[in-house]
Parts: C-alpha cells; structure tokens; sequence
C-alpha cells in the first residue's frame, strides 16, 4: 500500500476559539491541497461542546460566564468536555476520497482510537477502547476521540488526560456521565484517570505523541513530514462558527408553555427531542432534535426535525422513518428504533396533560415504561409505592436522613407521605444510592406492580441502569432547588451526606396523585 504525506506538528496552548477555528480552516485545506494534516495542541480553559448538543443540557453556562471559561461547540460530534492546558488534543484532517467504502463513521472512529489505545499500551498504559469513543484503564476515562466526517473531508479530535481538575470539571460540565463497574456505579471523582496517575511509569507526552502519531500514520498509511511552524501557528479565529441549528443555543427549561420535551439515554448517548406543537395539539409546527452523540451527515437532525414539522400527530412517526430511510444517515449507538422512540416520548407529552398538567409540568414528568406504550396514566392505576428523596427534606429535620416522616406540615415531603397515607401506598424515603438499589430489588422480589417517585433527572440519567434493572413501570416527577448534580456534590449524595435542600413541586405532586387511586382493603 503506498503511503500518503501528513504534516504534523505541535503547538502551545490557546484560546478554544482559536482552536476551533485552526480546526476548521486545516479541514478546508486538507481538501484544497490534497494532504493530511495532524496538530497536537492544547486548549486554554475551555467548554467544548459536541456539534449536535444543547448547550443547556451540556455545560453550566452561568458558572463559564462567571469564572471567564469560553463555551465553545466544536466540529465533532459526542458530548461536551472541559478543556485546559493539561489536556494534550490532537487533530487529524484528511481528505474522505483517500479511505475506503467500509470506512464508516462507526467504523473509522473505532480504527482511530484503536490506534490511539495500542500507542499508550506500547509505553506501558494498558488503555482499552470503550464504546462509543472513550479511551479507558480498568473502567475509567483516559482520553477520548471524536470524528466528523462528509463527503470531502474528515476530521479525528482526540483527547488524552495529562492531569485534570475535577473540581472545575464538574462545575463546568452538567453531570458527567458514569458507568457501571464490578465495584457499582463509579462517582464522577473515580470515573477519571491521567497519565499522571501511573507514578514511576508516566510516560512523558512526548513520547506519547511520538508514539500517538506512529501508530495513526500506520493506520492510515500516511507519512509523517514537517509543516513550517510559523505559517501554522500564525492562524487565528477569524474562520466563521460552524453552522447549528439556533435552537441548539437557546435554554430549554425556561418554562416556555408550548413546548413538550423528552430525553432518551442510549449507547451512542443522551438524545433530546423538544416538540412544539399547535394550539390543539394535533400537529408538530417545530421540532428539534439534540444529543451528545455522533450523527452523519451533519444536517441528519435538522432533515429528521423538517421530515416531521408540519405532520399530524399521528403521522409524525411515519415521516421520520420514511426519511431515515431516504438519507440513510450513520448514528453510531442508536437507530430507527430510539428515535421513533424519542418521538413517542415527547408526542407523549399530550396524553400526561390529560392528567390536568400543564406542558411545563408534563415535562418534568420521567415515565419509566417497561413495555412499550403504557401511559402514565396506566401506570399510576397500579402503583403501589412511592419513593421519595431524602435531600427534598428541610435540612434541620431530624427525619433527613430516616426512612420515615411526621408529616408535621412544615415541607411538601409530608405532603407526599399524607397523599400516599390516603391511598394506601407505602412510602420509603431513599436516603442513598445502595438504599435505593436495595428497595428497588426488594419491590420485585414481591411482585409491584408500579411505583410513584421524585428525583432529579440528571439523577435518573445517571442511574438508569437501577431502574431498568428492576424492570418496575413508574412515573417520576423532576425536583428542582438545589440538587447535587448543579452544586458538584455528587460524590456526598451518593453516600447519602447532600446537606443542600431540594423542592418538590407541591402542585404537580397533588395533580399526578389524583389518579393513583385508592388501594383495596385500606382504609
């Protein structure tokens, strides 16, 4: 196989517009003059965002604004990243028309990051690749790669963690995901891991760029020469944004009433979905579709979210599958199924106002369906235990952190105990996450049929896998106040010691409740 050039070089740290802005003119001349190009840089503090995200649902855009850190969206794919000076980046351009016709976005991502896991373990990290595009050691995160990628031209951003700071990261980041282990699920502390982290055995970054750039060269059968540095470097950010949808910009939770919302996790990553329909609710006159994912073509959501604006509720699914059918777009992680999933979730929405709610308040209903397309209003016809979180207790009540509560009328849990009281359901108060998992395990063994309960959705985001384990239909309502995923104190609330308060919302609790109706032989 014969080689092609690449030019590669090293750069200092810079501010992400410039980045971002070097990233994209270098995909543009990696077309115009036919050639590989293949930079390490690093990033001045920076919020980087996935070309397909919300920022609202990405990155704490007040915090970034306070504290000076630019939010930047970049022209990747996947979820957003806190970028600083201890990060090494990379960026590989090259032209689509020298990779083959299996070089799918899937696959490619999966061949370049290979690579990437094979230079680490030739200097003694024994880094592994874990879909959807993380690097990892023993289960945590080491690094990460990105790809976009059109009919001219691709572009590989890969991340690898030198050091970080967790504290900053979790300030700037909305609740970084975590996945399972054999130890449980990992806090968003333990969740990471950098090169600074193998004492004695650290390879120096130079070598692992040395080595980085040997083992992509050979992938791709490239070959390494030098680019005048000064001609590089001197480039700035005066190269527009990409082009995103604005919607992508916009707050999503600014209780707006015409809007119906809806979230799916998936392999590939969150999906969001935000629906507007007509004043009869009976067709969709906007629609936008979001997600920390990978999507190819770029435009696939915008052509999905067209493919259904204007259809009749109930020929709204119909349209998006004809039309994925019609572009034929790469969605690593996910597929026809999850998005005509998502689309029920938030056509859903119309069903949860019959319950007497308002679209603010059918949004921060989380339905839990184990099967299919019961509604919520099915599933709160069987339920027959609530769960109710310990933090939206007052913080001087000495029944926080008890299973238990006197109703003394002094907060809204004691609301939730009387209405559950009235209709005979058992109430636990969850007051952590083992807690949680062990009542949950305890409700199947006996056989419940549903439940009702309140949690935050980064938490149910978060734990998911919990609740899918138990295989048990609920409706759950959003908390709002001062939850542990906006304060960074995820790893206390996980023990079980979160001192802030949340707050339930005492009028959504009282509409869903009317339909939990009132359990035979109670009195």
């Amino acid at each position: 196989m014969s080689t092609r050039p690449c030019r590669v070089w090293s750069e200092p740290a810079a501010p992400g517009s410039v980045q971002a802005a070097r990233d994209r003119l270098h995909l543009e001349g990696c077309v115009a003059e036919d050639e590989a190009r293949l930079r390490f840089h690093r990033y001045q503090p920076t919020a980087s965002l996935g070309r397909f995200e919300a920022a609202c649902h990405a990155v704490r855009e007040q915090y970034c604004a306070q504290v000076g850190i630019p939010v930047v969206r970049r022209l990747t794919g996947g979820g957003a990243l806190y970028l600083a000076p201890a990060q090494c980046c990379l960026s590989l351009t090259l032209p689509r028309h020298w990779l083959g016709e299996g070089d799918t976005l899937t696959a490619l991502m999966a061949r370049l990051n290979r690579a990437l896991a094979r230079a680490l373990q030739s200097l003694g990290v024994p880094a592994r690749t874990a879909f959807p595009n993380d690097l990892e050691v023993d289960g945590r995160k080491l690094g990460s790669g990105f790809l976009a990628m059109d009919a001219e031209s691709v572009l590989y951003q890969a991340v690898l963690l030198e050091d970080l700071d967790t504290e900053v990261l979790l300030k700037v980041l909305r609740a970084p995901r975590e996945k399972l282990s054999s130890q449980g699920i990992l806090s968003a502390r333990q969740r990471f891991i950098t090169l600074r982290d193998f004492p004695g055995d650290a390879p120096e970054m130079e070598a692992a760029k040395a080595a980085v750039s040997q083992a992509l060269m050979k992938e791709l059968a490239l070959e390494p020469v030098a680019a005048p540095p000064d001609r590089w470097m001197a480039l700035d950010q005066g190269r527009p944004p990409p082009a995103v949808n604005p919607a992508l910009q916009e707050d999503w939770s600014d209780q707006r009433q015409d809007r119906w919302e809806a979230f799916l996790p998936t392999a590939g990553g969150v999906l969001h979905l935000r629906v507007t329909p007509d004043a009869e609710g009976r067709v969709i006159e906007q629609a936008v579709f979001a997600g920390a994912v990978h999507v190819s073509p770029a435009d696939l959501f915008d052509s999905l979210a067209d493919a259904i604006t204007g259809a009749p509720m109930d020929a709204a699914e119909v349209r998006l599958i004809r039309r994925l059918r019609t572009d034929a777009g790469q969605t690593p992680g996910f597929g026809p199924d999850e998005l005509s999933l998502l689309l029920r979730l938030a056509l859903g929405r119309r069903s949860e106002q019959a319950l007497g709610l308002s679209n603010w308040q059918a949004n921060r209903l989380m339905v839990h369906r184990v099967s299919g397309n019961e509604t919520a209003r099915q599933i709160l016809d069987r339920a027959t235990v609530m769960l109710v979180p310990y933090c939206a207790k007052p913080g001087w009540c000495r029944w926080r952190h008890e299973d238990g509560c006197p109703e003394c009328g002094a907060c809204e849990v004691g609301e939730a105990y009387r209405l559950a009281r009235e209709r005979g359901l058992e109430v636990v108060t969850i007051t952590r996450f083992e807690h949680l998992c062990e009542v949950l395990e305890q409700m199947q063994a006996r056989g419940e049929p549903a439940y009702v309960g309140m949690c935050c959705s980064h938490f149910y985001l978060k734990r998911i896998h919990a609740f899918r384990n138990a295989g048990i239909p609920a409706v759950l309502m959003d908390i709002s106040g001062s939850n542990c995923y906006e304060l960074g104190q995820e790893d206390e609330a996980y023990a079980g010691r979160f001192t802030a308060e949340a707050q339930l919302d005492g009028e959504l609790l009282e509409k869903v409740m009317v339909w939990v109706p009132k359990m035979p032989g109670k009195p």
